[in-house]
């Protein structure tokens, strides 16, 4: 239960780290053929999820999620703090992926140039826990991220598609 509670700490962290919640409806960003691709399927289902720390505490972040067939798929659109770059984000987050990997977890990652991608599988033992795969784009002062928590391993490029589409709908 605690990777588990680790896992969604990973996510949410991904989602809010940082960032402050844009006006334009997350769920609008991508198609039914776009998250079927991945999987996922019926309507995206929006959120919101208060900022608890960071500069932009106090706001509240946007976010879509879609149902997996044993999982889930999470998205979400935020504005980039004022001076923060992609990498000073993606260093954040590798503390709380160090974690993981302190754990056991594997870790495959990817910079496509302008998107970067990871995947977590699970320790040896441990295989009733959910994949991981994520990905994080900023484009027009911007971060645009999708995630998943998944029994099955979801491609890094399927959610590199995802993070492309909806960051060309902005």
């Amino acid at each position: 239960m605690r990777n588990i509670a680790t896992l969604l700490g990973l996510f949410l962290t991904l989602a809010v780290t940082n960032v402050w919640a844009q006006g334009k409806p997350v769920c609008s960003l991508l198609t039914a053929s776009d998250v079927s691709a991945v999987g996922a399927t019926g309507q995206g289902i929006p959120g919101e999820m208060p900022i608890s720390n960071g500069p932009t505490k106090g706001d509240t972040m946007k976010l879509c999620s879609w149902r997996l067939p044993d999982g889930g798929l999470h998205v979400s659109l935020a504005k980039m703090p004022p001076g923060m770059s992609r990498d000073a984000v993606l260093a954040e987050l590798n503390k709380t992926y160090a974690l993981l990997k302190a754990q056991g977890w594997r870790e495959e990652k990817k910079d496509f140039g302008h998107v970067f991608c990871n995947l977590y599988t699970p320790p040896a033992g441990k295989q009733d826990m959910p994949a991981t795969t994520s990905c994080l784009t900023d484009t027009k002062g911007t971060m645009v991220s999708a995630a998943t928590l998944s029994k099955n391993r979801i491609p890094m490029e399927k959610i590199k598609a995802l993070v492309d589409s909806a960051a060309g709908r902005l």
